[in-house]
């Protein structure tokens, strides 16, 4: 089990970042006794070789017709539910990334990301960002909200791809 030291709420080893703030979770010091078969069953997903490059559009939650220009970026981490992106936008127009910090009223965001067999679309939304370490850009923590099958299919192949990669690596 892995906490957030910001706002020790507790998640699963699979997950790196808190989704409320953004910090990196830290091993908790107490294990609980199932804590070790929940680690068995989930795999935990290294991050990409290379940043991936991806593209984002913010569309407004209120209103679908308001949408943002094409926002470039790069995915540098990726799991079953969500990703983390940096990008050196998170405001266009009249449209943040997020809208306002509550759960109620998220922007939707179209995300393409150019995986190695493909490039894969989804939907989903912004649950934190943060300014980046080199001053310029900022990382987001982006939740799936939805993706087309054979896209899921893709980027579980991916995924995949990198846990086999991570094992090997271990292993060496």
């Amino acid at each position: 089990m892995k906490v957030c030291p910001e706002c020790n709420r507790s998640y699963a080893t699979s997950i790196n970042f808190c989704v409320a703030d953004g910090v990196k979770l830290v091993e908790s010091e107490s294990k609980a006794a199932d804590d070790g078969e929940e680690s068995k069953n989930q795999r935990r997903v290294p991050p990409p070789p290379e940043p991936l490059p991806m593209r984002l559009r913010i569309i407004d939650q209120s209103d679908e017709g308001n949408r943002s220009r094409i926002i470039q970026g790069l995915a540098l981490d990726l799991s079953q539910q969500g990703m983390r992106i940096q990008t050196g936008t998170v405001e266009t127009g009249h449209l943040n990334i997020i809208r306002d910090h509550t759960i109620a009223f998220k922007n939707k965001l179209e995300v393409e990301v150019d995986l190695p067999r493909g490039t894969v679309k989804l939907n989903g939304v912004a649950s934190w960002y943060k300014p980046s370490g080199d001053g310029v850009n900022w990382v987001v923590g982006l939740y799936i909200r939805d993706m087309p099958s054979a896209d899921r299919h893709v980027y579980e192949e991916y995924l995949a791809d990198l846990s086999n990669r991570g094992e090997r690596e271990a292993s060496d």
